[in-house]
């Protein structure tokens, strides 16, 4: 009897060449064609993934009407509509009502408490930009959907810790400073008038961002006092909430957009004027300590059109490995906000180790071997509607497919629910086996019952692809009898001489839990396969993170004319030549890897090689996040 095994996934690349827009910004596209609605907003890296959140903006006005957009790219390349992250609310009267204002949405992950948290900017609808109120909403998955938890003007009662005694004591007689910009109105607002002013409530809290310190403190830094003075204010340990102790930066100097970063021990925050939605210089500040003293740069940008910031406002910082650093911005379109373009550059260092931005149509910090821009996306499917798989993409196998496995494969337990496609192993009670035939040899029909059911789901006849780079991210169950997999097919000849590609199989060897990577083909026997393997203990994961099998993770394979590669988390697992993948006389010496091949994605249970069943790990669960194909 034949054994087919399975294909599987591909790599996340730290790579970073990023497409950079236009000097006035351009409006980049998702991978289903549709613009990129993510503005004011902010990127988490999680697990191997980029999450991009931001405000989903109208066509015509400035109201939010749908919510915070979320966007996944594995390479900050190719970016997906992954979530409306945090929906607005229908209630009339909810802070978050449709009609409200959201701006400038962060997410950050506490590690303590497992969950992501998002502070953002609220207008209460129909108020325009008088509340002024800091909100925040938490949830157990980085694309949500999050929970809204409370919104509010920001430590009420409390005074900045850097604000003299003296001024505290201050009674500030409002009507002397209903004219702004005089020498008397800016010495009263330096010494705390509007923070007076707003003690009772609490500060106003608009333009926004968070950062993480490397003790994992986190900070909402925000613009306050009617814009004119930047806040910096610690949050609890589970980030929810204000711890009560804040500052104040550069009262009068009107500052917003902030987006700060650290590098060498030092923090830099880059932030703009308050000029509407049109574009001025730059401010650039540092510090030794997130508590200050604070010390002005000028103008951090460089070249045509740096008094304009090329034409974008900030709104983050993107940290990424080895000390390098994303300025985002954004190219506000105040005519149609939601075709706002976006502004990626290189934060540079001078000798001295000053931040400075310049203009650049290249690409920026190839870091990878292969460069992703050498790849294009042909087809992907990231399993964003609820409900079964896709049937004009995939098909699924029935019954008791191969191996002697335990499970009865059908169609209900593959379906999509938020963002995933979960293949479930289910456990059956007296179910009969509609194959059964007393007295058979044959496995199929032997069983009387069927005690396990599962899916596989295929591609076959559907989707077939020659070459590219398969990529996959995936959690995969680990308990007694799991066998999920990714693998590919030829069509056209039996097996083994049609080729088999396993990207990735989980089982247990001689009871000893193993991930493999590896590729099949024919030989001169019927059913007899050559392989070229390759077993890796499962402890080669988990020494190094004990918690690898509650996380996804990212299976790749490179295959071309010369090879196939398979990656785990960017790991190279195994190479197969194609110089040695030819067929033996029942497959007329063809190479099966130099021809089209379709996807499969099942969870097994038992049989040859899943092993004893443990039954405490039943229902049973494989979630895949995405698919993507990509060509050259």
């Amino acid at each position: 009897m034949r054994t087919i095994k399975h294909f599987g996934g591909l790599l996340l690349l730290i790579i970073i060449c990023l497409p950079l827009s236009s000097q006035t910004g351009r409006e980049w596209k998702d991978t289903a064609n549709e613009y990129i609605n993510a503005h004011g907003g902010g990127i988490l890296f999680h697990e191997g993934l980029y999450y991009w959140f931001g405000e989903h903006r109208p066509e015509k006005g400035f109201t939010t009407e749908v919510g915070v957009n979320c966007y996944t790219s594995p390479d900050l390349q190719t970016w997906t509509h992954k979530s409306v992250a945090l929906p607005v609310s229908e209630t009339p009267g909810d802070d978050i009502e449709r009609g409200c204002i959201i701006e400038r949405p962060k997410v950050i992950y506490n590690q303590k408490t497992g969950k992501f948290v998002m502070w953002f900017h609220l207008e209460l609808k129909g108020q325009g930009y008088g509340p002024a109120r800091a909100a925040v909403a938490v949830s157990d998955k980085p694309e949500g959907p999050y929970r809204f938890v409370r919104s509010g003007r920001v430590n009420p009662g409390i005074y900045p810790e850097n604000m003299p005694e003296a001024d505290r004591k201050v009674t500030w007689n409002l009507n002397k400073y209903k004219k702004w910009w005089t020498p008397n109105w800016y010495k009263a607002v330096n010494r705390g008038l509007f923070v007076k002013r707003d003690l009772e409530g609490g500060q106003m809290s608009r333009d926004m961002t968070l950062f993480v310190d490397d003790d994992g403190k986190a900070y909402h830094i925000y613009s306050s006092e009617e814009n004119l003075t930047l806040h910096i204010a610690e949050l609890t340990d589970d980030y929810l909430q204000h711890s009560g102790r804040y500052i104040r930066i550069y009262p009068g100097g009107h500052n917003e957009a902030p987006a700060i970063f650290k590098k060498d021990n030092t923090y830099w925050m880059i932030t703009s004027g308050c000029t509407g939605w049109d574009p001025n210089a730059a401010r650039m500040f540092s510090a030794s300590s997130i508590w200050g003293p604070w010390k002005q740069h000028p103008n951090p940008c460089r070249g045509e059109n740096s008094e304009k910031t090329f034409g974008g406002q900030s709104t983050f910082v993107l940290e990424l490995p080895e000390n390098r650093f994303i300025f985002m911005a954004d190219v506000w379109k105040p005519k149609s906000l939601m075709y706002s373009g976006h502004i990626w550059l290189p934060i540079q260092f001078d000798e001295k180790g000053v931040p400075f931005i310049e203009w650049t149509d290249k690409q920026v910090l190839p870091t990878n071997p292969v460069r992703q821009s050498e790849w294009k996306q042909v087809w992907s499917d990231e399993f964003n509607t609820d409900g079964l798989p896709d049937t004009t993409v995939w098909s699924y196998d029935n019954g008791f497919a191969r191996n002697e496995e335990a499970q009865w494969y059908q169609k209900g337990n593959a379906y999509c629910k938020d963002g995933k496609l979960i293949i479930e192993v289910r456990k059956e009670e007296g179910r009969k086996n509609p194959w059964y035939e007393a007295g058979s040899n044959d496995w199929r029909k032997k069983r009387e019952f069927i005690e396990y059911t599962s899916s596989c789901i295929t591609t076959a006849g559907k989707k077939e692809f020659l070459y590219g780079r398969f990529e996959i991210r995936a959690k995969i169950p680990v308990s007694g009898g799991a066998w999920p997999a990714i693998w590919t097919l030829g069509s056209g000849m039996d097996w083994p001489s049609c080729g088999e590609i396993d990207i990735m199989e989980y089982y247990r060897i001689k009871g000893v839990p193993h991930i493999l990577a590896n590729a099949a083909w024919g030989t001169d026997r019927q059913w007899n396969a050559k392989w070229k393997s390759k077993a890796i203990p499962f402890t080669h994961f988990t020494d190094k993170d004990p918690a690898w099998a509650d996380k996804f993770h990212i299976w790749r394979m490179d295959w071309d004319e010369t090879a196939i590669k398979i990656y785990l988390d960017d790991e190279l697992l195994n190479e197969i030549p194609l110089s040695e993948t030819v067929n033996g006389t029942i497959g007329g010496g063809t190479n099966p890897f130099r021809k089209p091949q379709y996807l499969l994605l099942n969870l097994a249970l038992g049989g040859i090689n899943g092993g004893e069943i443990d039954d405490k790990g039943i229902p049973m669960r494989y979630e895949v996040d995405y698919v993507r194909v990509y060509q050259k």
